[in-house]
């Protein structure tokens, strides 16, 4: 096969294994022939399909927003101060600081222009359904496919108010199935599970969305060609900036592993449809000379003579 076409999932700062898998593959010459993702994902899939070069490190100093910062801090006076807000306002970072880094990294690039065919998958925030952005500014289709509900303000794009691309398919193989250039990759970065009792009605509600979401991840991971996941354990927080180094060395390490089994993807003949003049050669069934009633009546005594008594 030519290629293969990579689905890269949202994680926030776990999507700096995103670059350590895109780094192994081009060190591998492993070539890469479509590009879709979500969130995270997209971020690291537009910045390899445009060829910008950004560290890791380097990257998450770009988009760190001190107003999830502040969010993360502890204390039981800031809990109850983030419940309130949680409660009175729509959504509670504005993402300023993230959507000019978004502004700064691409400038005026279009995703249609991309070099190598890219999706960058966002949600429709009523219905729920993925949306597919194929063009328009990539820096606009970033902070869509990034603007985590109650965390973010939706993006308005087209008259639809869109959101995390993580809400509909959180691993976007269905965005990379329609660019048809290879058998899919999908990167899944999501931390790994471990069961717990819910303390809070809270916390019960909030592990019964997970659970579904996890469920459709699995539906749609299951048309993959192969999966990649990155199972952080001990787990690394979606904006804990700190751990990003953490998770770029995690997916070095997973892709290293899989790197055999793409080969093997890449060794497989890709299928070919046949030519149309061919079904011209080929013999037409002949349709049997006579009367085929009489033939089979004739047929049936043959095979079943009556016996004479």
């Amino acid at each position: 096969m030519d290629g293969i076409v990579l689905a890269l999932g949202g994680g926030g700062v776990r999507g700096s294994a995103h670059t350590a898998i895109l780094d192994v593959l081009t060190e591998a010459n492993i070539p890469i022939t479509g590009l879709a993702g979500s969130s995270a994902g997209a971020l690291a899939a537009a910045l390899f399909a445009f060829g910008i070069k950004v560290h890791h490190s380097q990257l998450s100093e770009w988009l760190k927003d001190p107003e999830l910062e502040r969010l993360q801090k502890n204390g039981a006076l800031h809990q109850v101060t983030r419940l309130v807000d949680f409660v009175r306002r729509p959504y509670l970072a504005e993402g300023v600081k993230i959507r000019e880094g978004y502004r700064a990294l691409f400038g005026d690039r279009r995703i249609e222009d991309s070099p190598i065919p890219l999706v960058i998958q966002a949600s429709d925030l009523s219905t729920g359904e993925p949306v597919m952005l194929r063009a328009g500014p990539v820096a606009e289709a970033l902070a869509a496919s990034s603007a985590v509900p109650s965390i973010f303000p939706p993006v308005l794009w087209h008259g639809r108010l869109l959101v995390d691309g993580d809400v509909a398919e959180k691993v976007p193989v269905t965005a990379a199935k329609t660019l048809q250039a290879g058998p899919i990759v999908a990167v899944d970065v999501s931390n790994r599970v471990t069961p717990n009792t819910p303390k809070s009605a809270l916390e019960a509600a909030l592990q019964a969305g997970e659970a579904s979401r996890r469920r459709l991840l699995s539906i749609a991971l299951a048309q993959a060609a192969l999966v990649i996941s990155l199972e952080a354990d001990p787990p690394i927080e979606t904006f804990d900036y700190t751990k990003a180094h953490l998770a770029y060395e995690l997916g070095r390490k997973r892709a290293e592993a899989a790197l055999p089994q793409i080969k093997q993807l890449l060794a497989k003949p890709a299928p070919r449809n046949k030519p149309w003049w061919l079904r011209f050669l080929q013999p037409k069934p002949q349709a049997p000379k006579g009367n085929p009633v009489a033939q089979a009546a004739q047929q049936q005594k043959k095979t079943h003579p009556k016996v004479k008594t």
